[in-house]
């Protein structure tokens, strides 16, 4: 083989060696379907698209009771029956210890209970610690069931500082899943 040709396959050789990632970086930033079927790092149901919400249509009363939320993260706890039995008390009290466990950071979360009874104040979650108790009824229910998708008693929605609603878990969820994912949250955030 001539000198030349050498030359200009070692050229294209090293032309190519820059060119391949580039390319492929740029077909599946196209074509994410393609990586569908992969492992994610985050522990609850992810919300895709977030659905921008106000925690206001979701409850009965003034936007005075939710100043303190503005502008922060919230994991609310959803009540469709009216009842907090064991099961609630013990999942309010898991993400109390959460809130403690995620130290620094733990103002940045906010704890909400939406309470759909209408009679009796719940003795346990009142006393729960820097934990906002908000009525709510069933018309608020249906619109929050309209906007996410099979929404069961017990479950809890992540709203970003923004408000938008971008994940669910479950009643029985890890918590260290959860602080796992708040930590993520928080590390990738500047605001709340």
């Amino acid at each position: 083989m001539d000198n030349v040709i050498k030359n200009r396959l070692k050229l294209i050789f090293i032309a190519s060696m820059f060119a391949v990632p580039v390319l492929t970086a740029w077909l599946l930033f196209n074509n994410p379907q393609w990586l569908d079927g992969g492992s994610t790092k985050n522990y609850g149901e992810l919300i895709v698209p977030a659905i921008p919400s106000e925690l206001s249509d979701y409850f009965v009363g003034s936007e005075d009771e939710i100043k303190d939320l503005k502008g922060r993260w919230v994991l609310v706890h959803i009540d469709t029956d009216g009842e907090c039995s064991e099961l609630c008390e013990q999942s309010v009290h898991i993400v109390q210890q959460l809130h403690v466990l995620l130290n620094k950071d733990a103002k940045r979360l906010k704890r909400v209970y939406l309470d759909k009874s209408e009679h009796q104040d719940n003795v346990f979650l009142s006393q729960a610690p820097e934990l906002f108790v908000l009525r709510w009824s069933d018309q608020h229910l249906a619109k929050l069931q309209a906007n996410v998708k099979n929404i069961n008693d017990g479950d809890m929605l992540l709203l970003d500082p923004l408000g938008n609603i971008m994940m669910k878990y479950s009643q029985d969820a890890d918590p260290y899943g959860i602080q796992k994912d708040l930590k993520l949250l928080f590390k990738a955030s500047q605001i709340g």
